[in-house]
């Protein structure tokens, strides 16, 4: 499938909404206990563009990126305000040779943590450590797959930024004439929500 590695202007960001869902099947029993089954393994991300909050010259940018991705057929970056930074997260142990990793992010509470892997890092924010100590690493910023040789059993982890794959939610945009200048603008909400890569 192809994607669009460029990223939604940050600007645009201000005013918007950003959050994640998970989906969980919840049955009742008669007892009032409750059998809980998640449905996804990981969260989805879900954003909301507020079009009040936009600049006129940022309405013809998120109308180009939605002609140019095809409406939701095609994926670009977005940078998630909530959650697009990782600091000292582990991402492996060193193999005594030349070896792939995928950057990931876990989250912790209490005895519970999840892993997320990170497909978009930003282009020249990755620092990736062994044992604490900065060491060369070959990063594809389209995969977030690091190529990095360090020593047997050293932890390896990584600090940088990262964007959320995303498509628009709809195929459909539109637009009202609101001022005397005639001028088109956004008139409802640009929903955006996360692609599993």
């Amino acid at each position: 499938m192809t994607f669009n590695e460029a990223r939604l202007l940050d600007r645009v960001a201000y005013g918007s909404e950003f959050g994640h869902e998970y989906n969980t099947r919840i049955d009742e029993l008669r007892s009032g206990v409750e059998r809980r089954n998640a449905e996804w393994e990981r969260a989805l991300g879900r954003y909301a563009i507020r079009f009040q909050n936009l600049r006129d010259s940022d309405h013809a940018v998120v109308v180009a990126a939605h002609h140019a991705c095809m409406g939701a057929l095609i994926g670009f970056r977005l940078k998630d305000w909530s959650d697009y930074q990782a600091d000292g997260e582990p991402i492996g142990f060193g193999a005594g040779e030349l070896a792939n990793y995928q950057l990931q992010k876990t989250y912790t509470f209490g005895s519970l943590s999840t892993v997320r892997a990170i497909y978009k890092p930003v282009q020249g924010t990755v620092q990736v450590f062994s044992n604490g100590v900065p060491v060369a690493a070959s990063v594809d910023y389209t995969t977030g797959v690091v190529q990095v040789n360090a020593p047997l059993g050293e932890e390896l982890t990584w600090t940088g930024e990262f964007d959320t794959p995303v498509r628009f939610s709809d195929d459909r945009l539109t637009f009202s004439i609101d001022n005397r200048s005639g001028g088109p603008i956004l008139n409802s909400d640009v929903e955006l929500q996360e692609i599993r890569l």
